[in-house]
C-alpha cells in the first residue's frame, strides 16, 4: 500500500527519464579568514562561497548528464549560498 498522495513506483524507461532521478550537485570555492585546516571549517559562518560549475547527474545510474561553468555575469555568483 502507498501513501494516498504518492503515485506507485514505476520501473523500466520511464523511471530512467523521470526528473526525480536527476540531482543538481554545485561545487563551490571556499573562502575563508582563516586557514581552512579542517572539514569543519568549511562551514564557518563568515566563509564567502563561491559557485564555479555544477553537475546534473543520474541518481540510478551514476551518469554525469551536464557539467555547466557558472561564470560571473549569470547570477550564479551573486547568489547567496543557503545558511544553515
Amino acid at each position: 500500500m502507498h501513501h494516498a498522495g504518492m503515485a506507485p513506483m514505476q520501473h523500466g524507461p520511464a523511471m530512467y527519464a523521470s526528473p526525480m532521478m536527476r540531482r543538481r550537485i554545485v561545487f563551490l570555492e571556499i573562502r575563508g579568514t582563516r586557514p581552512l585546516a579542517t572539514r569543519a571549517d568549511d562551514f564557518a559562518i563568515n566563509n564567502q562561497r563561491i559557485p564555479r560549475f555544477f553537475a546534473d547527474v543520474h541518481l540510478h545510474t551514476d551518469e554525469v548528464l551536464q557539467i555547466q561553468g557558472t561564470p560571473a555575469g549569470t547570477g550564479w555568483g551573486s547568489v547567496p549560498t543557503p545558511m544553515f
